[in-house]
């Protein structure tokens, strides 16, 4: 049985979603935890006991606005091409105007030991030849059209780091 397949893996839109999402609480959560409701007259007992002062809200706030700020970066598509023997090439496209995308030359990266190989969500920790890391996400779905081939072609090859 060959594991050769070839992915073009995309953002997970959900998980995009999700980042927002939790920013935006984290943002929204930092008044109620700064412990300012507990001087409102209608607060009551409640709310002075979940306040955590101002550094708390402070980093709640850092940390909402840290992840909304990463939503502005834009995740280019990737392919991921696993040879017959198990060989690994990742490639990021490089996107022209309103042409159609062109991957770049491809480099060769191996699976490291830390990769999660969940039924819905694949992701791989991969490592090229000059020591730097990349993790890649793979959702089942309309961002991974190959999921289930890379699927099994990432267990064949963990399974095959095993037995090395």
């Amino acid at each position: 049985m060959s594991i050769a397949v070839s992915a073009v893996i995309r953002t997970p839109v959900c998980l995009r979603w999700l980042q927002a999402t939790l920013g935006l609480c984290a943002v929204l959560a930092a008044w109620p935890l700064s412990g300012l409701w507990s001087r409102a007259p209608v607060s009551g007992e409640l709310v002075g006991c979940y306040a955590l002062g101002g550094a708390g809200a402070v980093l709640s706030a850092a940390g909402g606005a840290f992840l909304l700020l990463l939503l502005r970066s834009r995740r280019k598509p990737q392919a991921l091409d696993i040879s017959p023997v198990g060989q690994l090439r990742l490639a990021v496209y490089l996107e022209h105007g309103g042409a159609a995308p062109v991957p770049p030359a491809a480099s060769a990266v191996r699976l490291l030991p830390g990769s999660t190989l969940w039924p819905a969500l694949l992701v791989l920790c991969l490592m090229d030849d000059a020591g730097r890391r990349t993790v890649v996400l793979a959702q089942r779905g309309s961002g991974c059209a190959a999921f289930r081939q890379l699927a099994v072609a990432c267990r064949a090859l963990a399974a095959r780091g095993k037995e090395e």
